[in-house]
Order: C-alpha cells, then structure tokens, then sequence
C-alpha cells in the first residue's frame, strides 16, 4: 500500500490548499500519474503516484493540508466492511452539487440552527464553507452590511508570511536618500546599446549582489540564537506584481546588469500568465521591494522568515537638477545592527552615484 503525503513544497507556508484531485476516487492509477494539485503561496504543484494501483482519497478538494499529512493511499482495491446485523451503512460524506461549494458538518449545524436557507452559501465565493464562514454570513445579513469577499488562497499565505516576520523578527529600518541621476544615465546607455530595456531596478539588485563579500551577515540564515548560516552566493530576491498577485522570484549569483534586465523581464512574463515554479521562487537570501508608483516616497517592506533584510526602492523623484530616490533596509536585528546598516547603505549609493563599469 503507497501512502500519499505532502511534502515540504517551500520554507515560507506551514499549509497548503488541495486544490484539485486530478484521479477520482476508486480509480485505478499507474506509476507516475498525476494524482492531486496543492496550491501554496507561490505555485501549484503536482503530485504523482509512485505505483499502480487504486487511489482511495482521505482529504476533500478545498481542504487545508499540512506537511507530512496522508492524503491518499494507492494499493489493491479496499475490500468493502461488513456491517454487523442491525447495524445501518455509515452515512457517507456530503458532497458538493454541481459547481457548488463542500459545506462542512459544523458549518451545515450552523446554518439548521440560525434557520439561514443552504442555498446562501453559493454566493461566499470558497470551495469549502466553514462555520465561520456562515457566522460571517449571518452578520452581514443581520446587520444589512456591504457584501463579504473571501481572499484568494495566494493572499492568505502572504498574510500568514507577513503575520509570522511580525511576531518573529525583531526588526529596524533605516533610508537614505540617493541621487540616482548617473545610475538612471547609465540605464539609459545600456538600453540602447543593448536594445534591450534596463532600469534603476537591474543596477540595484547588481549593486545587492556584490556586496555580499562585504557584508554577509546580511545575506545570513539565523540558525538558533547562537549560530547563523552564512551562504557562499547571493540570492536576491525581487517583488513583482503585474495584477495577478504578489510573488518574489530569486534572481540567484552576481550576474551583469544586462543578465538581469532580461531574468526581470522572463519574471514579468512569468507573473502575467501564472507559469512560475518552485524554482523560481526559493532559495533567496535577501529581498528587494520594487515600489513603482511616483507617489510613494518611503516603503517599509518585512523581513521574509529566514532572512536577515530586506532592501526597498522607491519611485525616483526631481529634486531641482537630480533626481532622488530613497533605498531603505529592514534588517532582523538579532543579526545586524545600525552602524553597519548604515554602511550597507552607503556602500549601494555610491554605487549608484558613481556606476562602475562592468556594473
């Protein structure tokens, strides 16, 4: 009998979401059929089977499962359990009309006992309906309130990430002011010796990289209160968001400027139709926030669990002849301190006002 279990999908989610059983319940499945699509913060992945036989599901479609959870087994086909005389068949699990959301037992007892009709819970936009979910329903409909919208499953795992870094790391924050006026000339340069499109965006996460022989703290994996992880290459990650939701590709080494102008444009892509994978989007040591909008002058962005900073950028703004953005650092200050974030800031603006060649 094969056992089914989730594996460890990425460091950033404790659970994932069953999205999708790709092998009915019952059927027969050969070595390496798909059997079942988890949906994590990142990407959705797909499981296989790893021998013949009869898949029996044990978690329903919308179900949140965790790492190491059985959620199917393959082997022969279950023999059915003989009911001692008298005894009634075990009622079977509900199941969802068609197009229609799972309703759970608590959240079925719920709705008999407030009186609300079944058919309500149509319109909550989940897969699975939860007793919260109709105590949610319940107050809106008492208090005559504006309509109730679910968050998509992406969303709530970038809630859980963004929950676990406040509760976690103790962290700082410190900006500097850059005049980015030669880092913009040369990007300009590059643009139309390369006939490619390059941005303030490329230079700084160049200028990250190759800082980390001088400050590699601030790449480090805290391991335990005594020990950090220190890695041998940068991995820095960068947000992108193209309306689809927020994902952080990893842009791994010090590569040229014009090598990562082109992997930014492949993330775009990437983010527009939904094709990013899990290696895409581990691995990273160090995060870069991307802030576009021309209105925002400071962005204050957390400091993904299991890093030590992240860097922000702002949308570059005039000031008289330059041109002005601010660099900030959110740092775990288990790891660094303010001197040296000071330093780190530093060291990226006079790469910025001063680009080398080879950048």
């Amino acid at each position: 009998m094969g056992e089914i279990r989730v594996p460890k999908l990425n460091n950033n989610d404790s659970e994932y979401t069953l999205l999708e059983w790709l092998a009915e319940d019952g059927a027969p499945v050969r070595r390496d059929d798909p059997l079942v699509t988890l949906e994590t913060s990142k990407t959705v992945d797909e499981l296989v089977s790893e021998q013949d036989g009869v898949l029996t599901q044990l978690v329903r479609t919308g179900a949140t499962c965790t790492p190491g959870q059985l959620i199917a087994r393959v082997g022969p086909v279950p023999a059915a359990r003989p009911q001692p005389d008298g005894e009634p068949e075990p009622e079977p699990e509900p199941v969802p009309e068609a197009g229609g959301p799972i309703v759970t037992a608590p959240a079925r007892a719920l709705l008999d006992e407030l009186g609300l009709d079944p058919a309500l819970v149509a319109g909550l936009e989940v897969k699975v309906v939860r007793r919260t979910d109709v105590e949610r329903l319940a107050a809106e409909i008492s208090t005559g309130g504006g309509q109730t919208r679910a968050l998509s499953n992406h969303q709530r795992a970038v809630g859980r990430t963004v929950t676990r870094s406040h509760q976690t790391i103790p962290a700082g924050y410190t900006a500097i002011k850059v005049d980015v006026t030669p880092a913009l000339a040369t990007a300009r340069t590059l643009t139309r010796r390369l006939r490619r499109l390059v941005g303030l965006p490329d230079l700084l996460i160049a200028a990250v990289a190759r800082l980390h022989a001088d400050f590699p703290m601030f790449f480090a994996e805290l391991v335990d209160d005594r020990t950090v992880r220190i890695p041998d290459q940068p991995r820095v990650g960068v947000t992108i968001d193209m309306g689809t939701g927020l994902y952080v590709p990893v842009i791994r080494d010090r590569l040229t400027v014009p090598d990562i102008a082109e992997r930014l444009a492949e993330f775009r892509r990437l983010a527009q139709h939904g094709g990013f994978g899990e290696e895409h989007l581990t691995g990273g040591n160090i995060v870069v926030t991307l802030h576009h909008d021309a209105d925002i002058i400071m962005a204050v962005p957390i400091v993904f669990p299991g890093q030590a900073c992240a860097v922000a950028l702002t949308s570059p703004q005039p000031e008289g002849e330059r041109t002005v953005a601010a660099i900030g650092l959110a740092y775990d200050h288990r790891l660094v301190n303010g001197r040296e974030v000071v330093l780190f800031l530093q060291a990226l603006k006079e790469t910025l006002e001063r680009p080398p060649e080879g950048l």
